[in-house]
């Protein structure tokens, strides 16, 4: 039955994916621990062009993509924020649990896929950001480094 489940969200990911973009420009944050690859968003035809995304306000967007942390965790959170000079703002709309969005518990050095949907709220303004997607271990016994963090280009248009 597992094996089932599994195949049945490895199938709804690439259904996903298949009409997403390939991010290519995509870069690690320093002293991460996990490797990060196959990033797609949709909408962002604009990667065809190796060109920040340019989102509309209104709509959702789908951030998914593949992973291996050298990490594991029972109870992970995660944050979206747009990176500024003085302090990275996160995005509120996003509920911290990572476990809606990858398959928990996260695996240590285990491949996984992650799906985020991306409310860009009329709220946000428009303007070019560098985005942030971090996820954590939030257990009792967490190192502060046990952390997964990535950034991409993206205009809210």
């Amino acid at each position: 039955m597992m094996i089932f489940v599994f195949t049945l969200v490895g199938l709804m990911l690439i259904a996903s994916a298949a009409n997403a973009e390939e991010i290519h420009n995509f870069r690690m944050c320093r002293k991460t621990r996990c490797e990060v690859y196959s990033v797609y968003i949709d909408p962002c035809p604009e990667a065809l062009d190796n060109q920040p995304c340019e989102i509309p306000q209104g709509i959702n967007a789908s951030i998914i993509f593949k992973y291996r942390p050298k990490f594991g965790s029972m109870t992970p959170q995660t944050r979206l924020y747009a990176e500024t000079l003085l302090m990275d703002l996160p995005f509120m709309d996003m509920d911290t649990n990572a476990c809606l969005y990858t398959e928990c518990p996260i695996r240590m050095n285990a491949e996984q896929d992650w799906k985020y949907n991306l409310f860009i709220s009329p709220d946000y303004p428009k303007n070019s950001y560098t985005v942030k997607l971090k996820f954590w271990d939030n257990g009792p016994k967490a190192d502060k480094h046990d952390e997964c963090c990535f950034k991409f280009n993206m205009k809210i248009v």
